[in-house]
């Protein structure tokens, strides 16, 4: 097996960084620098429609957080980010009927404002689980779009149910950084990292109220533009995800716990037995699917230098790191610790 490519195509609405020269501005940053840096071309933030590539978005607030000396920038910008200032999806959500009709469009749309990306709400009894993570493998610096991002979610909760409401958990990806109590503070609620995916999990409570802009008319003609609009863009070829593409995203997910066929059964809510027959009508090996997969999240991780390798090991479902290392060094025929070496990105040059 090779290192994954460095090339990244996957896209995001520019509304997505509305207000983001000022706020990086205001914290002591130069934003022609940073977003040279982060590969965008000046002016590129101006109108919210264009599309940004995705690597870039991540790379210009990563950038802003190492040059403005603000590990948590990402955080607080979310904090404030208005769904009014967000484009066409802010508005799916803010004309939605109601409350969970908001959130419901939020998860099924969002992939027309970034493409590669994995949102899903989830019912666990009493609880909802609104699920994010950008699928492109590629895209390594993910800590502060995460941040920012779960922010902007939160964010179309409090201006429906009041600046009061808070989840009742926070889950992220990446590894605990400094100043994590920002994070509980900014979100008032339990944060806990080193988790299988990026969510916010709250109580199904008052989700039946209506939303305070609901037009439910304006609302199918928005949605109808985000979709003509991504399309033309070439950010979502197509609104299908294929079968396949649900497993690894699933995969990804249940890998912490062992990445075992009965677990990914489960949470795609079919038996066992439908699972393997619809796998092997694909021509697909369960067990090359876990390794293949366990192979491409770990040169995803091992990019990520907040993550150390013992941490890789249990995000991948082994119990020991040595157990880890010779899976590894079987694919790569390396060790973690020399590919991380080897393909890790070089910090800037300031």
């Amino acid at each position: 097996m090779s290192p994954l490519p460095a090339f990244s195509a996957s896209g995001v609405m520019a509304a997505a960084a509305s207000g983001a020269e000022g706020f990086i501005t205001s914290h002591g940053g130069d934003i022609d620098r940073i977003s040279g840096r982060a590969g965008l071309a000046p002016g590129k933030l101006a109108l919210p429609t264009d599309m940004l590539n995705l690597n870039a978005y991540c790379r210009l607030f990563t950038e802003a957080a190492k040059e403005t000396q603000h590990g948590n920038l990402g955080l607080w910008f979310g904090q404030q980010f208005q769904p009014q200032t967000l484009g066409l999806i802010g508005f799916v959500t803010l004309l939605s009927p109601t409350v969970k009709d908001a959130i419901h469009n939020l998860a099924t749309h969002f992939i027309y404002h970034q493409s590669c990306t994995h949102t899903r709400l989830v019912q666990q009894g009493n609880l909802l689980r609104l699920e994010y993570a950008i699928t492109d493998p590629t895209i390594t610096e993910r800590r502060q779009d995460a941040e920012l991002t779960l922010g902007m979610f939160c964010n179309v909760l409090r201006y429906a149910l009041g600046l009061a409401w808070q989840p009742e958990e926070v889950h992220f990806t990446h590894a605990q950084p400094e100043q994590a109590q920002e994070h509980r503070e900014a979100f008032q609620a339990d944060v806990r990292f080193g988790r299988p995916t990026n969510a916010l999990i709250f109580r199904d409570i008052g989700l039946e109220r209506a939303m305070p802009d609901a037009q439910p008319h304006t609302l199918e003609i928005v949605k109808a533009s985000l979709i003509s609009l991504a399309r033309n863009g070439h950010s979502v070829p197509h609104p299908h995800v294929s079968f396949k593409e649900q497993v690894l995203l699933a995969l990804k997910e249940i890998l912490p716990e062992g990445g075992h066929l009965t677990l990914l059964a489960a949470r795609m809510n079919m038996p066992v037995w439908t699972l393997q027959r619809r796998l092997a009508d694909l021509g697909i090996s369960y067990s090359d699917l876990v390794e293949t997969t366990r192979y491409k999240q770990a040169c995803v991780f091992l990019q990520q230098p907040e993550h150390d390798i013992s941490q890789i090991a249990r995000l991948l479902g082994y119990s020991e790191t040595s157990a880890f290392s010779r899976a590894f060094r079987k694919w790569s025929s390396v060790s973690p610790r020399t590919w991380r070496q080897q393909y890790m990105p070089a910090p800037p040059f300031i």
